[in-house]
């Protein structure tokens, strides 16, 4: 995660953090093939999820997007669609068949503590480990030993900028 249409992570965080406290949940935009409605859904419905927001590899690692369209509708199943809560702040992004966004109903940047990526695996395939790449930042991923699998990410540690718990429906398409 980093800098969104002109607005700075920290700016972004105080937002949704807000929208928390006065609406009780808020709406994050992404655009992942490796986090869909339907998986993060599924995973959800299982046990409590929470997004662990994780610093990139290196300084500017991360391309800041400049796509500012507002989503006005969602829907947790790509069929029926209904209006974003009155008083939310906006849901920006590319807004195209691929936008979806993350639910969450808790929010904090009161963390200082680092991840180990190398401790985790997707959660859709257990064999893989986490990757991450541009344009692919977001990924569902569950504890599992990767440290000797030649596939793990070079750069094993990353800063925990926020946690957020994931709220039903978890994982919604907007547009």
């Amino acid at each position: 995660m980093g800098n969104h249409a002109g607005e700075g992570a920290d700016e972004i965080f105080a937002r949704k953090k807000a929208d928390i406290e006065r609406m009780g949940v808020t709406f994050w935009l992404l655009r992942s093939p490796k986090a869909r409605p339907l998986q993060v859904q599924g995973i959800c419905k299982t046990f409590p999820a929470y997004t662990v927001f994780v610093e990139p590899a290196t300084k500017g690692g991360t391309r800041p997007t400049t796509e500012e369209d507002a989503a006005k509708e969602y829907s947790d199943d790509g069929v029926l669609w209904h209006q974003l809560p009155k008083g939310l702040s906006l849901v920006t992004g590319k807004l195209d068949t691929g936008a979806t966004a993350l639910v969450f109903d808790m929010m904090t940047t009161n963390v200082s503590r680092t991840l180990d990526l190398w401790s985790y695996g997707e959660a859709l395939d257990i064999h893989k480990p986490l990757r991450f790449m541009l344009g692919c930042s977001t990924v569902c991923a569950v504890r599992k030993d990767t440290k000797s699998h030649p596939e793990r990410m070079k750069s094993r540690y990353r800063g925990i900028v926020a946690v957020a718990r994931l709220s039903d429906p978890y994982c919604v398409w907007v547009r």
